[in-house]
């Protein structure tokens, strides 16, 4: 019963901001063309991150149902998941369904959840696959060897989704060599067999960065620098402060948190704290980057393993504080609406242009070639195209190990695009007198610009109308 109640609720969570963010958000975030260009590579890297952002998108190729209606339901399905391993988390860690139940409930203080995790391909993964990665190697230790086969399946993954989870492999590595009751795991043969698993599912992505100059480890160094960074503070204080509020109920409920007494809760901290707090040191000494980004993942562990600390079972929970952090979620999602609704800092309109001019360019090309637009090219508007042109054009903009682009065809020829044709995108601000396509044509110096077209284009209301050069290279026999 306890388990189809938490059901329901994560369920009803993920629907409920389905539904809000589909109806009111105006468009996607850029993580999502990002997202939607390595599914259609579906190569087994990408310039940030590993195989499973792009494959998690991959099925929105397939399916009858619009990209960004995949893109939100994916997110909070995810979300829904990643939640109900927080119960079960935190209902086998502390054995006490009231404590796992609060942990559960004390994500509702967090935008993690919600409205924070819809900016990123990457963390929304982490969100769902961090809690039963972290309970399946707390099963491997206590329980069964055999728990270790599964332990590699989710690590595996997550590792896939962001380099990040190999802090706590790591760690859970070092575990089995340093703990004696964890060393034992080495007498038995699942344990190779989890080895094995584990290199199968990390291994074409190892190939991929050797062959694409490890891509994703450069971006990561053009974003960070060498400076003190006593901002960290604050931007911990952002991402782990529903914590404070979690221990003050734990306090009301005259409940302590102590030390565990079991030594796999000892490890379990340990292999959850160590890894963030060489983040932390990292992250002191050097700015740059989402730093909020890196962080958000981390809390969503925080409270089950916080509750796995609690002194004692508490009888009941105070009836107010149940209330308040049930009712906290009707308030983030009512807020949230609201903001959006109320188009507050633009938040309802933010790049809401894009869609019609995506629509506009794919209907101009369509009545002047009769035929529906294949390939785009260019500038940063044009990758929009890919998302939201009713023909779900591919970039024509192919990967180089030197530019190491965002969006990309692998699998581009000149050929292709000289059967197809291709609309070209220019730079915002600048008029076709100016304009000169350097970006799609240097790759492809031989393709002949059919017609050029000036159109006034801003991203939404907002900002200011500037001019933008749209060139057309027709398909052949056009």
């Amino acid at each position: 019963m306890r388990g189809r109640v938490v059901a329901v609720w994560v369920l009803g969570y993920a629907l409920l901001w389905t539904f809000a963010t589909v109806g009111l958000d105006p468009t996607v975030p850029y993580d999502a063309v990002e997202a939607l260009s390595w599914a259609q590579n579906a190569d087994w890297g990408s310039p940030k991150n590993p195989w499973l952002v792009g494959m998690a998108m991959w099925p929105a190729l397939w399916l009858p149902v619009s990209l960004s209606l995949y893109w939100y339901a994916s997110h909070f399905l995810a979300i829904a998941i990643g939640m109900a391993g927080v119960w079960v988390l935190a209902r086998n860690l502390s054995g006490s369904d009231r404590l796992a139940w609060l942990a559960l409930l004390t994500l509702n203080l967090s935008g993690l959840i919600n409205f924070d995790i819809i900016s990123y391909n990457d963390n929304y993964l982490l969100v769902m696959l961090w809690p039963w990665m972290m309970l399946c190697f707390y099963l491997a230790i206590t329980r069964h060897a055999c728990w270790w086969l599964a332990f590699a399946v989710v690590a595996g993954l997550a590792s896939m989704a962001k380099y990040s989870t190999l802090a706590f492999v790591g760690f859970v590595f070092l575990s089995t060599l340093m703990v004696p009751r964890i060393r034992a795991c080495y007498r038995h043969p699942a344990f190779y067999g989890a080895l094995l698993l584990g290199l199968l599912l990390i291994l074409p992505n190892i190939i991929w960065l050797c062959q694409h100059d490890f891509a994703a480890f450069s971006w990561v160094n053009s974003q960070i620098k060498n400076r003190f960074n006593p901002a960290l503070v604050i931007k911990a204080l952002t991402v782990f402060y529903p914590l404070l509020i979690l221990w003050w109920v734990l306090r009301r409920c005259n409940v302590r948190l102590v030390l565990p007494e079991s030594w796999a809760l000892r490890v379990m901290l340990a292999v959850y704290l160590l890894p963030l707090m060489m983040i932390f040191a990292w992250f002191l000494f050097h700015q740059g980057g989402r730093l909020t980004e890196w962080l958000q993942p981390f809390f969503i562990l925080t409270p089950a393993l916080m509750v796995s600390c609690a002194s004692r079972h508490p009888e009941r929970l105070p009836r107010g504080v149940t209330v308040s952090l049930f009712g906290m979620a009707g308030v983030v999602l009512a807020g949230y609406i609201g903001v959006l609704w109320g188009n507050v800092a633009n938040a309802g309109q933010d790049k809401s242009n894009i869609i019609p001019f995506s629509q506009q360019l794919s209907q101009q090309w369509q009545e002047r070639y009769g035929a529906p637009l294949r390939y785009v090219g260019g500038e940063y508007w044009s990758q929009w195209l890919t998302f939201y042109a009713p023909s779900r054009p591919l970039t024509i903009t192919p990967w180089d190990n030197d530019t190491q682009p965002n969006v990309y065809n692998v699998h581009i020829m000149q050929a292709q695009i000289e059967r197809q044709g291709a609309l070209l995108v220019g730079r915002l601000g600048i008029t076709c007198e100016q304009e000169r396509f350097q970006a799609a044509l240097t790759p492809w110096p031989t393709l002949r610009i059919d017609t050029v077209r000036q159109m006034m284009f801003r991203e939404d209301n907002a900002k200011p109308l500037r001019p933008l050069c749209i060139a057309f290279v027709k398909p052949a026999g056009a």
